[in-house]
């Protein structure tokens, strides 16, 4: 019996670790649109694009954006999510980035997400606000530029640093194949 109990107790503590793990990929976040909570799993079943910057970025992210989307539209997939996840909560709403990031892809989102400082982290997104008092913008965001491809299931599968037409498109492509 004490055998039996012991099996049990191991057995509730895999389980229980295996699903703490699941639920804490870090390259999760959480957004609140309108009261709704918005995560990786709302895009279940599309193919995911990452991308951190923000709406006053005012050359690195307008020319990142379009460099994805044009990759998307030449592989004419409906099964890709383009997410704008700005760095810049102070001045961006989650309908404007979307906006924006409509501008370029039609299947895209802009989120203002929870724990900005933690999930960046986990991306390896490094960023800084820097200020400009002469500016009527008041400041400016300095940041990295990558993007960053997950798959149906929110799961990780490359980070493009390379901002390549050639090369983004080769990316996205190696994810449909290998992750279909």
């Amino acid at each position: 019996m004490r055998y039996f109990f012991s099996f049990f107790i191991v057995l509730f503590v895999i389980v229980g670790s295996t699903f703490l793990l699941i639920k804490k990929d870090p390259h999760y976040f959480y957004a609140d649109i309108n009261g709704t909570k918005v995560g990786l799993e709302s895009f279940d079943g599309e193919y995911k694009a990452v991308y951190f910057g923000y709406l006053y970025c005012p050359d690195v992210c307008p020319s990142t954006l379009f460099k994805v989307s044009e990759a998307l539209k030449e592989l004419n997939r409906s099964d890709f999510k383009l997410v704008f996840i700005t760095i810049d909560p102070e001045r961006d709403t989650n309908e404007e980035l979307t906006q924006m990031a409509q501008n370029f892809y039609d299947n895209a989102i802009g989120l203002k997400i929870d724990d900005l400082e933690n999930v960046a982290k986990n991306y390896g997104v490094k960023y800084q606000k820097i200020e400009m008092p002469d500016s009527a913008m008041r400041y400016s965001v300095a940041h990295s530029s990558s993007i960053y491809l997950l798959d149906k299931k929110g799961k990780f599968f490359a980070e493009i640093s390379n901002l390549t037409a050639k090369n983004i498109k080769e990316n996205i492509q190696n994810l449909i194949k290998q992750r279909p």
